[in-house]
């Protein structure tokens, strides 16, 4: 029987990502993996495993310690604990979680406490795993637990977030700022006074342009014209009176009677 093309490419792609997430697990076992308190670094897509078979523990090999990181160094993570089983007949031995090796322990795994809870660490700090027989019938206990890293801080997301709330207050700066500069100016405008002053035709001198036949008829008219605009001026402040009424001078000889006049003299 022949078979698909395509069904095997699919199986061989199911085969390929099956192992490739059972090596994406590491196991290590008190009793047996000793590396000489060295740090252990995971992130989210890492799971370890944590177990214990009743073998003899050292002193010296008593603790795993693990902390989360990613290729971004300023990422903050929690590392979190599971068990998966816990079984002591005997109550022979606990699991104590630390931040480092001489602090207080934060939380205590036993036979009769938290062995089905799950427990994650503050943020950003070393998560010490500790194995402390209680008894000589330790031999009787096994237990596993899975250790895992919780992402609690991206900094590309909140390097994000802080440079976009920056430009955003930015253009709101200006936009405010441009929007009180405009209704200042428009205010200002409005309220300033005219250069000059207006006056009704009833104010000040008329200009007075009539047509005079000699030149001596026009300058008695300025004359006149002007006593009467100064009386005008200087009567400030007094009672209005009617104005002055005059009448136009006789106009000077003319040439032909002057010269009459001088012949028969």
């Amino acid at each position: 029987m022949r078979s698909d093309p395509s069904t095997i490419l699919t199986t061989c792609v199911l085969i390929s990502a099956i192992v490739s997430v059972v090596y994406t697990y590491t196991t290590y076992e008190f009793g047996e993996d000793c590396d000489g308190y060295l740090t252990k670094y995971l992130d989210e897509d890492d799971k370890i495993y944590v177990e214990y078979n009743g073998k003899k523990v050292d002193r010296s090999c008593n603790t795993f310690q693990f902390k989360g990181e990613s290729d971004d160094y300023l990422d903050e993570y929690k590392v979190c604990l599971t068990p998966v089983y816990f079984t002591d007949p005997d109550c022979a031995v606990s699991v104590n979680i630390k931040t480092s090796y001489f602090s207080g322990t934060e939380h205590t795994i036993t036979c009769t406490k938290n062995k089905d809870e799950k427990y994650c660490g503050s943020q950003d700090n070393t998560f010490y795993i500790e194995f402390k027989p209680r008894s000589s019938l330790f031999y009787n206990a096994n237990f596993k637990f899975l250790v895992t890293a919780t992402k609690v801080y991206d900094y590309s997301d909140h390097n994000a977030a802080l440079i976009g709330g920056i430009v955003g207050g930015v253009i709101f700066g200006l936009i405010l700022i441009t929007s009180f500069t405009a209704i200042f100016c428009w205010c200002v405008c409005r309220r300033k006074p005219s250069q000059g002053r207006v006056l009704s035709p009833f104010q000040g001198p008329a200009n007075v342009y009539v047509q005079y036949s000699s030149q001596q008829e026009e300058n008695n008219a300025y004359a006149t014209i002007s006593d009467v605009t100064t009386n005008d001026s200087t009567a400030e402040g007094a009672t209005p009176t009617q104005p002055t009424s005059f009448q136009w001078s006789a106009p000077p000889p003319s040439y032909n009677n002057v010269m009459e006049t001088t012949t028969t003299k």
